[in-house]
């Protein structure tokens, strides 16, 4: 058995399982996020629950609606907080961050565990082996039920990297160029491994981001080595017996810097083929790109060249712990200096759900994950997605940079 399977053997408590075999198999975690607390409520009330298998094993964050928008979403909000209490769940109020960083903060993602979370990119914890499953309302209510969920065994699926990304290419341009290589056909409900020398020298942060944008590929649960230093529950190599049809080789030998044109995470090109074009808006940030290591970058390249006066620059830490290290390393004040405005950590602008929102026509460069129309709550805006290193630079020149922009940058 390869490593999905051998985890969800274990959870289910037999010797082996086989893909497509559906099985039942014990969760270790579960958490909500605040926009949806309030249908796994109406759930509860529909159904008569009256409790939960583990209380403290379940966490509901406040990630999506840090400052409530609008008196409906308050309402809401006041909703989530009231079901919490009521079943004595762990609450992670507004401004503790994402739920999908914190998570991972918290040691939630412990290798060979399962974790249910409400929102998609829960699949973030494949980046230390947990099998982190992103599901809907109803799936949930069962595994808080119960301490249980279902799963059909997915198949295995590898991407192997092979040559070395260039010195400004980070894991986000590797994901977004993959992923317009391959598109998600080839990864739908499958278990993917990335690997390959490349990848198993990421830090944690690194890693997170390759897993996060594991559903923007289409796969069940994406893994990753756990990096230098931490010890592998197995290796995610595809051994000599792998079917040679499930190993998408990728040739990363100087990969630049990748882009994802308005409106799709697959629409990826080469930074250079759109270098020069206006950005109004910068929104560095999300479960994807909101890590310590990413916000660093970020504000080592807008230490010595202030936002563009053309740019409205947000950035949204991902957890408080990020945003007090930050603090202390003196970077917050180097976004606020260049002109960045930094909010409460959380999910920020990436889900649309509070501001900054982007106005009609305006151009933004997002860390996030997704750039599909109106997701950042405006779909007369365009959309691009990329790193934090390119997204900092864009927002000091006033227009998406080229790679020899980076490079000067980066000297």
């Amino acid at each position: 058995m390869n490593l999905v399977e051998r985890i969800i053997a274990r959870a289910a408590g037999v010797e082996a399982v086989e893909p497509g075999e559906i099985v039942v198999v014990d969760v270790d975690r579960v958490y909500l996020q605040d926009g949806n607390t309030p249908t796994v409520k109406r759930l509860f009330e529909q159904h008569g629950f009256e409790r939960v298998f583990d209380p403290e094993r379940i966490g509901v964050f406040f990630d999506h609606a840090v400052l409530a928008p609008d008196a409906a979403m308050a309402e809401r909000l006041r909703e989530a907080r009231a079901f919490a209490a009521e079943y004595g769940l762990r609450v992670f109020p507004p401004g503790r961050g994402i739920s999908h960083v914190v998570a991972m903060e918290e040691g939630w993602f412990e290798p060979g565990g399962v974790v249910v979370g409400s929102d998609s990119h829960t699949c973030t914890g494949g980046a230390l082996q947990c099998l982190a499953l992103g599901m809907g309302a109803s799936d949930v209510v069962a595994a808080m039920i119960s301490g249980e969920t279902w799963i059909k065994v997915p198949e295995t699926t590898w991407i192997k990297i092979v040559g070395t990304p260039s010195a400004v290419a980070r894991p986000k341009d590797l994901a977004l160029a993959v992923l317009a290589e391959f598109g998600s056909d080839p990864f739908l409900y499958r278990a993917v491994h990335w690997c390959g020398s490349s990848i198993e020298g990421l830090s944690s942060d690194e890693s997170a981001t390759l897993a996060n944008l594991g559903v923007e590929l289409g796969a069940k649960c994406a893994f990753l080595p756990p990096g230098p230093g931490r010890e592998a529950l197995e290796s995610i190599d595809p051994g000599a017996d792998a079917p040679l049809a499930r190993v998408h080789l990728f040739d990363a030998e100087g990969l630049p810097p990748f882009i994802a044109l308005p409106h799709l995470p697959s629409g990826g090109v080469p930074l250079d083929e759109c270098a020069g074009e206006r950005v109004d808006q910068v929104f560095i940030g999300s479960c994807t790109n909101g890590r310590l290591e990413d916000l660093r970058e970020a504000a080592r390249m807008l230490r010595d060249e202030p936002v563009a006066s053309s740019v409205q620059c947000t950035v949204t830490p991902g957890s408080d712990r990020v945003y007090r290290q930050l603090l202390a390393e003196g970077e917050i004040d180097a976004f606020v200096a260049a002109g960045a405005l930094v909010t409460p950590p959380g999910c920020g602008s990436c889900t649309g759900t509070q501001g900054p929102i982007p106005a009609g026509g305006d151009r933004v460069i997002a860390t996030s994950s997704r750039n599909f129309r109106g997701r950042m709550g405006n779909p007369d805006a365009s959309i691009f997605l990329a790193s934090p290193l390119v997204a900092a630079r864009a927002a000091a020149l006033g227009r998406i940079p080229s790679v020899d922009d980076l490079l000067l940058a980066d000297d």
